[in-house]
């Protein structure tokens, strides 16, 4: 490994647990997610960084608004056709744009699900909930943006061009899979109260917006199922191990940070970079990281949840790219 794949997995590993520690200090419920943003945010190119650190919190703020709107005014049917409604448009237009800019849709379509799938499935209050997730949102952005901006260089060369436009039948095959499948997995999350019932619906709402809207999802698809599997096992382990530290908040915290230093690595090397993202964000959210959690049991459930919803998603996904692949470059 390279002195600068080192180097690039230290500031990774800084990035996700000052992200942590931060939220840990300042209340946050659901700490974990101050550090999903690490991984994402971070780009070869500066100016690409920046972009995907507004789009990322811009999304987040219009997701979560949409999702706190519906679980205060609609009844859950049309909780279901909102959430299904709003992710099959962020993927539809992330996937017609193209390009840097398609993320804040793609991000505004899965924080929809996080907002709304808690809230019915465990009963969770769903306005603390999301301006948590935006707090730690905000917190994960700043770290990253803050630790790998020096090291980031600035673009040489104009930002790629989209790309040539797609079959229209692709569009709305991804749109029409999005919304059916969003739909159905907030309907069963409603009915069903079980914590893997809300993993299996959160798998299935982030799994098929972020597969949705990519132009070729295919590279992502090779390494998802892998990456998810390595993510919850890591999970089950680290929840495995946290019952020797007698549930004290801070040990858990150092225990996950070793964990999140072999993930580090992952993403930063190039032949694992794709699977590491998959590994860190399964890890953080089966595992529920720095949070009190569920028991061990409940935790395989929901990683086994998961882990089944990335196959099937994955699966989906691979098939309709298939139908009507994008249009050759000219």
């Amino acid at each position: 490994m390279t002195s600068s794949t080192l180097a690039y997995a230290a500031r990774l590993f800084l990035a996700a647990t000052l992200a942590l520690t931060a939220a840990r200090l300042l209340g946050l419920t659901n700490i974990y997610w101050a550090a999903m943003p690490v991984w994402v945010v971070i780009q070869p190119h500066r100016e690409d960084m920046a972009l995907r650190a507004v789009l990322r919190v811009a999304g987040t703020l219009v997701g979560a608004g949409i999702g706190i709107a519906a679980l205060t005014w609609i009844p859950v049917p049309g909780i279901a056709l909102t959430v299904a409604l709003t992710a099959a448009l962020g993927v539809g237009i992330a996937y017609r744009i193209g390009t840097h800019w398609a993320y804040g849709f793609t991000l505004m379509a899965i924080t929809i699900g996080v907002v709304v799938m808690p809230a019915l499935g465990m009963g969770a209050d769903a306005i603390p909930l999301a301006l948590d997730r935006v707090a730690c949102t905000l917190l994960g952005v700043i770290s990253v943006t803050a630790v790998n901006w020096l090291f980031t260089p600035a673009r040489r060369a104009p930002m790629p061009p989209r790309p040539n436009p797609h079959f229209v039948q692709q569009l709305w095959l991804r749109m029409a899979a999005v919304a059916v499948l969003t739909g159905g997995a907030t309907l069963i999350d409603a009915h069903f109260t079980h914590p893997a019932a809300t993993a299996a619906a959160l798998s299935v709402i982030v799994f098929s917006s972020v597969l949705g809207s990519m132009p070729n999802p295919r590279p992502a698809v090779r390494f998802l199922v892998p990456g998810v599997a390595l993510g919850v096992l890591a999970a089950v382990a680290y929840r495995g191990l946290t019952h020797l530290s007698g549930g004290d908040q801070t040990e858990l915290l150092i225990l996950a940070f070793a964990f999140i230093a072999g993930g580090a690595l992952l993403r930063a090397h190039p032949r694992t970079t794709l699977m590491g993202i998959d590994i860190n964000m399964c890890f953080l959210l089966a595992g529920e990281i720095g949070a009190p959690g569920h028991s061990l049991p409940v935790t395989a459930a929901g990683a086994a949840a998961m882990f089944i919803g990335s196959v099937a998603i994955a699966t989906l996904m691979f098939f309709l790219s298939r139908l009507h692949p994008p249009a050759a470059t000219a």
